[in-house]
């Protein structure tokens, strides 16, 4: 019984997260609708937000960490979200948000593909036959057999590049999971990421939003897209494992085109429909292979960014 309730208390928390992230890229659209730029955005979600895994870090003090740990954190806190960050949210003034979140999507492959480059480990027909299957419903979900202009070609390629950066940082931070706690982990990448969020910001000279309805915005992107949805991402990998986690997380992309919908008015068309239930059912099945057909499991792959950092 005790069990049942565990699960169930995990997938809760798995499908908490996975929509609250997915709010991320449909709040930043409606803030850009008032003129702030990036890096203000940026900036000002995380001076919000980072108090709070401080906070956090209080009630959940868990173990210290060495000198190297903390230049680990440091260094995984610029790449992993400042410089993730910018690149995808830039990403985010040329396409949708719907499409953002897609393309976000295949980050696990790009930590696997990684893996197998870096570590020298070995995969199975099964594995390169789901990279292929993600691939191309990423290419068809994109439309690029139509052809792609300009200005979608730049945001693709920019939330792609943020996908990327994150898979290398995840990699950067593996090593000393086992020896740092997530909140602690947490809270020192954010704050790392803050400062330089700032830094940008305070180079850039943009104003500061006077509306209301922007601090609002930004608020809730503090709160929820970035505090809740992290420590609920933490709490349900806990609870189920991260290959479990990862079932609950395909409902992501979905809630994303769905909110896209309702909130920006923004559709997708029946092809684009089966070129994101490829990328789903691809990452789904690399994050569900066992540890005999690429040692991926082992490092945790997983779908929906699931991890204590994200951007």
């Amino acid at each position: 019984m005790q069990q049942n309730k565990n699960s169930a208390a995990g997938y809760s928390l798995a499908v908490l997260a996975s929509v609250t992230f997915s709010a991320k890229g449909i709040l930043a659209k409606l803030v850009y609708g008032y003129g702030v730029d990036p890096e203000t955005l940026l900036a000002l979600r995380f001076l919000l937000a980072a108090p709070l895994f401080w906070l956090a870090l209080y009630f959940f003090p868990g173990p210290r960490v060495s000198a190297k740990d903390m230049a680990i954190l440091a260094l995984s806190g610029f790449i992993g979200l400042f410089c993730a960050a910018m690149a995808n949210f830039y990403g985010l003034l040329y396409i949708d948000a719907s499409l953002e979140r897609i393309i976000l999507y295949v980050y696990p492959s790009i930590v696997a593909i990684l893996t197998l480059v870096f570590f020298k480990e070995k995969a199975g027909v099964r594995f390169w036959v789901s990279i292929a299957v993600i691939y191309a419903g990423l290419a068809i979900t994109l439309k690029l057999h139509e052809g792609v202009g300009r200005s979608e070609f730049i945001g693709a390629s920019l939330v792609f590049i943020s996908a990327v950066i994150f898979a290398v940082s995840y990699l950067v931070t593996e090593s000393i999971g086992a020896r740092v706690s997530s909140v602690r982990m947490s809270a020192y990448t954010t704050t790392t990421a803050t400062f330089a969020f700032v830094g940008a910001w305070a180079f850039e000279g943009a104003p500061i939003p006077r509306s209301p309805d922007v601090w609002w915005l930004l608020l809730i992107m503090a709160v929820v897209c970035t505090f809740i949805s992290v420590l609920a991402t933490v709490m349900c990998i806990k609870k189920l494992g991260a290959r479990r986690a990862a079932v609950a997380g395909m409902i992501g992309p979905v809630s994303t085109v769905l909110l896209a919908y309702l909130i920006l008015g923004e559709t997708i068309d029946a092809v684009q429909a089966i070129g994101m239930t490829l990328v789903m059912a691809g990452v789904l099945a690399i994050s569900l292979q066992t540890v005999t057909d690429a040692g991926l499991s082992k490092r945790g792959v997983q779908p929906d960014g699931l991890s204590a950092e994200r951007d």
